[in-house]
């Protein structure tokens, strides 16, 4: 009677502990919004006033060693006073793009479609050390004016945030010209980036409990010393260099996370290693 009552316990146990764990996973994956899709802001001249151009600007990459954000700008004429949904610009059009202490100068000239021009943006306020954690702000200002002349025109800004592996957000923020549009970009690894990181590292974690566990229990004697946990031991220690190189956006060797996961994993796994094997050596049948 006590070994089903038992058994029974015990399925009853991996069934608390598989709706426990199917519950954390749902909070987890809302937690991180892994289904987040990007999309387009819109900033700049209102439907009131007619914006003299349209600015469209396209994050491309970024690289988070450097701190550099890649970004695309689209210069167009305005299709608000144009029925032609591809209309040709009237007069001369100059886009300043202020990044930092930089200035990109985008020239439109009367009777062309649209011109385009790829930068670098600087990130502030993070670093790539907090991965996968780490998150970033760039700031641009765009200033329209026609031709040369110094005078500002109404522009209307539209910034796409999406960019695979983060999350952008941008606002608005108040600009010296009411023309002008400055926009503050906030930008974070995306939550299915940093769910896979942190998973990564869990994993890296039990496998290092794993062999501790191992090791225990055979300097212990609870196990005897096998040349099966040799083999496992071995086979967590270079498994662990490979997890780690396939982590997403191969972070540098030596960020926050490596420090209090990787690092100690390893070690933790090759003196598991070279423990169970002194504990065979001395522990195993001779020869004969």
């Amino acid at each position: 009677m006590d070994q089903p009552r038992g058994r029974t316990m015990r399925l009853l146990a991996v069934a608390i502990a598989v709706l426990l764990l199917t519950a954390a996973y749902v909070v987890t994956l809302s937690r991180f919004r892994v289904s987040e899709l990007p999309g387009e802001r819109h900033f700049g001249a209102a439907d009131a006033v007619e914006p003299a151009g349209e600015v469209y600007f396209e994050p491309v990459g970024i690289d988070a060693f450097n701190d550099a954000l890649q970004l695309r700008a689209y210069l167009m004429p305005s299709a608000a006073a144009s029925e032609n949904s591809h209309p040709a610009s009237d007069r001369d059009l100059t886009l300043l793009v202020t990044h930092d202490r930089t200035v990109e100068e985008l020239r439109l000239a009367a009777g062309d479609h649209m011109t385009t021009t790829t930068f670098e943006v600087d990130l502030n306020e993070g670093s790539v050390t907090h991965y996968p954690l780490d998150s970033y702000v760039a700031r641009v200002t765009a200033q329209l004016m026609e031709g040369k002349s110094p005078v500002r025109l109404p522009v209307r800004v539209t910034m796409w945030e999406g960019l695979l592996g983060y999350s952008l957000h941008a606002i608005s923020e108040p600009a010296a010209d009411p023309n002008d549009v400055q926009l503050k970009i906030a930008i974070a690894r995306s939550g299915a980036f940093a769910l896979f990181a942190i998973c990564a590292y869990g994993a890296m974690v039990l496998l290092a409990c794993s062999a501790l566990v191992m090791c225990f229990l055979t300097f212990a004697e609870v196990r005897p010393a096998e040349t099966g946990l040799i083999g496992s031991l071995a086979a967590m220690a270079f498994a662990l260099p490979a997890l780690r190189d396939a982590l997403p956006g191969s972070p540098p060797l030596g960020v926050e996370a490596d420090m209090w996961v990787f690092l100690w994993a390893e070690l933790a796994v090759v003196l598991s290693l070279g423990l169970v094997v002194f504990k065979w050596a001395r522990a195993g049948p001779g020869p004969y």
